[in-house]
């Protein structure tokens, strides 16, 4: 064989479509979203047009993690979930390539880069080549004499002889390259403090991390301390970034030869998501929709095929008339002062050293009040460069910044609030966030980031920071960036958010529901969401060492066992290799195609005496690498506390995030989940943690939003609502509801309300379809007050084409008219997901405006520390603690006047897991 074959990178071209910029939202006639799809098939076109190849393949992700997650839980756990209205369209991605007849593969349990890297060692093995079309640097490793990596968008290729002069590495070496500087996006920990400048100098000196690791003491300083400290995550995270070219991939590569397409398949699916002008480049002609107004799969009508770029001509630094003023002296701050003392509102923005904003060292301060005119006040600078000494700067701006009746104006200005207080600057008067007021009006955004809303509302292409700091070895921090060049970056900043706000502005006040959440909920929590990330929370560091101490020990006794009855020596992380001991060596049923995911290790307990010692020690592994071990190196230096960040512009439904670490996943219900909680203590000795957490709070919404009588009763009667409603289903004296009953009906009450259906329920409960589609009928035919109620739900947002909360929070629906079921239905459960989990999330806000409106006013000797779902976490002085949970439970229960009582429960102690 000496054709060439291409392989797409599937998901990466699609995530890549999705999130390519442009105007407006693009749908099919019936409003399902579109836009990933058209433009991944204008890639796909565009290479088949552009180099006309005999053979082409795509190759997909399984779901999950695969077998990296196994070793180590936290790969790729800093990537957000997939947004909702992207999985259908993969779906419709799937389609388009089977009617081009074009396959896709996927092999489970494994990455689109294992099925790339084993279809290319095949091919080539017949004396093929190989062009693999993927952006991901981790397919450099598969680079050879036969193997090169094609960008479809730019028509480059990058070849064994372009790493080499490079990088001055082998492909092959890149692999360690990878594991020694660690990858972000994926969350591969790779060697703290070690770039790839480092990483590359020492492998093209030493060749391998293992050889490394031999001539380690011979790296000095910090770095070699890193180096010999993390030698087990170097070793892992070369695991993690190594590509298996030997997956199970069941594919006969000759399947891959182009065809001619199947006309009547892609007319059908042309014809549903508007697609006219892939059609013509088809000979297609397509069925005429009927017209929609949420219709817009025209709007890349004038994008030649195969382009990723939007059909607007952005403006740009260089474009536009501009005049962006360097205050580096007191006499141009003087007449600077002159201009901004006579506005009555401006944009103001910060550059720093850190992204970390408690972190950060403040390096400049731009403002803007007029388009075009903006100034940059440096107060770190290379040396040379004039700076404006931060004394002065304090004396003659901070009136300024301070005088609340002058309106500022910031795009994520929480962080420049915290930014600007350490640097000893206070800033009153702040009444726009650009960032919230964009997530209030289109919660559904991909990104409420400045450069994407000047793309989409300006029209215009902001500097990229890389242009000052560069980036990967030759990247620097802000703080050496010449002053003038500086200036051309941060005015510009300032200038962006002025005009975002000249255009979010008025378009919040067209909608005075949406307005009214901005200026009564969302502003007001940002300010509360600075105070929790300020104050921080401690860490008891020595039960961390004493817990990771433990596990260890746990994990090599669990290991032994492993080796001794499986009578194996192998990586017990590697799922081939368990595979391999489970399903041929000891003849374990195959459950799930020689899987061993932890629901088929689940079904296999009873099998072998092996199977309880490898679902342990996956449960430990997992707690120590995702927390117990990676905690302490997030305490930062200058506080000496944890310091998370809450983020109010992330999920659709309303509902608060948390990063760096994400809180919410902290595990509650085992009890080394428990432990880990306990390491979250007081800073002060003569202080507790007190937790404040809603009750069933989705529950009370339902009862109160469709006033089911019976739900309602039990509410009004502080019932257990779930053994209440199994009395109810099952006919029975409350008395004799059984713990099956009742876990039944918790299943029902809190799976029904979100759209499960009974296959879900079925496996949820361990029943049959049959029996739960009975169950369901039974429960709506109790309580057809809610099925009213979910019905007029479903209804409305399919007029409105968005669901609303109790707050009048929008969340637009795409796809709930489609004529597809799965798309529709998926739709439905958003829909009606968003009006609960979003009621509930508006209402906490609320209660955490309230409780640090009092906090301030009263001087209160209490500390709002944590928000994590449903709960509210404190530090207050033990002495008080029940004065103060009174209270505190007090603003939970009457945040939000409801027909049914609203349930705070509350408890303290001497850390967060005795205190929940």
């Amino acid at each position: 064989m000496s054709k060439d074959l291409y392989i797409l990178d599937g998901h990466s071209h699609i995530y890549s479509a999705y999130y390519a910029p442009m105007s407006a939202a693009l749908t099919s006639p019936a409003g399902e979203p579109t836009k990933a799809v058209y433009i991944f098939t204008n890639i796909l076109m565009s290479l088949i047009k552009r180099k006309n190849p005999e053979y082409v393949v795509v190759a997909m992700d399984s779901k999950g993690k695969g077998f990296r997650g196994e070793i180590y839980p936290e790969y790729k756990s800093n990537r957000p979930p997939m947004p909702e209205d992207l999985r259908p369209q993969i779906e419709r991605v799937r389609e388009i390539l089977d009617a081009l007849r074009i396959p896709a593969v996927t092999v489970e349990n494994f990455e689109a880069d294992d099925v790339i890297g084993t279809l290319s060692r095949q091919w080539e093995s017949n004396g093929g080549n190989v062009y693999i079309c993927s952006k991901d640097k981790d397919m450099q490793q598969l680079i050879n004499k036969s193997t090169c990596i094609y960008d479809i968008q730019k028509d480059k290729v990058k070849d064994e002889n372009w790493i080499k002069n490079e990088l001055g590495i082998d492909p092959v070496q890149f692999i360690d390259v990878l594991a020694l500087q660690g990858d972000s996006i994926d969350n591969v920990p790779g060697v703290p403090d070690v770039g790839p400048k480092t990483a590359i100098q020492w492998i093209a000196k030493y060749g391998t991390i293992e050889n490394l690791y031999e001539h380690a003491d011979d790296i000095k300083g910090k770095r070699g301390k890193s180096l010999r400290d993390n030698k087990e995550q170097a070793i892992m995270s070369k695991k993690l970034v190594t590509i298996d070219c030997d997956a199970p991939v069941q594919f006969d590569l000759n399947t891959a030869k182009l065809q001619d397409p199947d006309t009547g398949k892609l007319t059908n699916i042309f014809s549903e998501l508007g697609f006219t002008k892939l059609a013509a480049a088809f000979d297609l002609t397509l069925a005429k929709p009927e017209p929609k107004s949420a219709g817009k799969a025209d709007l890349f009508a004038a994008l030649d095929e195969g382009q990723q770029e939007s059909p607007a001509e952005y403006l740009n630094i260089t474009t536009v008339k501009h005049d962006y003023r360097l205050v580096n002296t007191p006499e141009k701050l003087e007449d600077m002062l002159k201009d901004i003392s006579r506005l009555e509102e401006f944009a103001i923005d910060t550059e720093t050293t850190s992204l970390n904003p408690v972190d950060a060292s403040l390096v400049g301060i731009s403002l803007c009040g007029t388009k075009g005119l903006a100034y940059y006040l440096p107060v770190k600078a290379p040396m040379g460069d004039k700076k404006l000494e931060t004394a002065i700067l304090k004396e003659k701006l901070g009136p300024i910044l301070t005088d609340s009746s002058i309106k500022k104006i910031g795009q994520n200005i929480k962080y420049d609030l915290i930014v600007l207080e350490n640097a000893g600057f206070e800033l009153k008067g702040v009444v726009f966030d650009t960032m919230i007021a964009s997530y209030v009006l289109a919660a559904e955004r991909n990104s409420h980031s400045m450069d994407n809303m000047a793309r989409d509302y300006l029209k215009y292409e902001c500097m990229p920071i890389t242009e000052l700091i560069g980036k990967g070895k030759k990247q620097r921090t802000f703080d050496s960036v010449e002053t003038a060049l500086a200036c051309e970056y941060a005015a510009e900043d300032a200038d962006i958010t002025w005009q975002l706000y000249q255009y979010l502005k008025p378009e919040l006040t067209a909608r005075p529901q949406l307005e009214k959440l901005f200026n009564e909920i969302e502003m007001p929590l940002l300010f509360v969401l600075k105070t929790l990330e300020q104050n921080g929370v401690a860490l008891n560091i020595s039960i961390l060492k004493q817990m990771s101490q433990t596990l260890a020990e746990r994990i090599e006794i669990l290991s032994n066992a492993i080796y001794d009855k499986t009578d194996s020596d192998f990586n017990i992380d590697s799922p081939k290799q368990l595979s391999e001991v489970l399903f041929d060596k000891l003849g374990l049923p195959q459950v799930k195609k020689r899987s061993t995911d932890i629901r088929v290790l689940e079904e296999l307990r009873t099998a072998h005496s092996c199977i309880d010692d490898i679902i342990e020690y996956r449960q430990l592994t997992k707690l120590k690498n995702t927390y117990i071990d990676k905690l302490p190196t997030m305490i930062s230096q200058r506080s000496g506390k944890l310091h998370a960040s809450f983020n109010q512009t992330v999920t659709a439904t309303g509902r608060l995030s948390s990063s760096n670490p994400n809180l919410q996943n902290i595990p509650i219900r085992t009890e080394i989940g428990r432990k880990i909680r306990s390491a979250f203590v007081p800073g002060a000795a003569d202080h507790v943690i007190l937790s404040a957490d809603y009750s069933q709070i989705e529950l009370r919404i339902l009862a109160h939003l469709s006033q089911d009588p019976g739900l309602m009763e039990a509410f009004a009667d502080g019932r257990d609502i779930h053994s209440f409603v199994a009395h109810q289903i099952f006919n029975v004296p409350l008395e004799d509801v059984t713990p099956d009953m009742r876990s039944k009906c918790k299943a029902v009450n809190y799976g029904i309300i979100y759209g499960q259906g009974a296959f879900g329920l079925s496996n949820t409960i361990g029943i049959s379809q049959t029996e739960a589609r009975e169950f369901i009928n039974s429960y709506f035919k109790r309580y057809s007050s809610i099925k009213m109620y979910m019905e007029s739900s479903l209804e409305n947002a399919r007029k409105k084409g968005y669901a609303e909360t109790m707050f009048m929070r929008r969340r637009p629906v795409s796809g709930i008219n489609s004529s597809n079921y799965n798309i529709r239905s998926q739709a439905e459960r958003m829909a009606f997901n968003t009006i609960l989990q979003g009621s509930a999330a508006d209402l906490i806000k609320i209660a955490m405006i309230n409780i640090q409106r009092r906090i301030d006013e009263k001087n209160e000797p209490v500390r709002m520390i944590l928000q994590v779902h449903d709960e509210l976490v404190f530090e207050v002085p033990e002495k008080n603690v029940e004065e103060h949970s009174s209270w505190i439970v007090s603003m939970m229960e009457n945040a939000v006047e409801m027909s049914v009582p609203i349930i705070a429960d509350c408890g303290w102690g001497k850390d967060w897991s005795t205190g929940h």
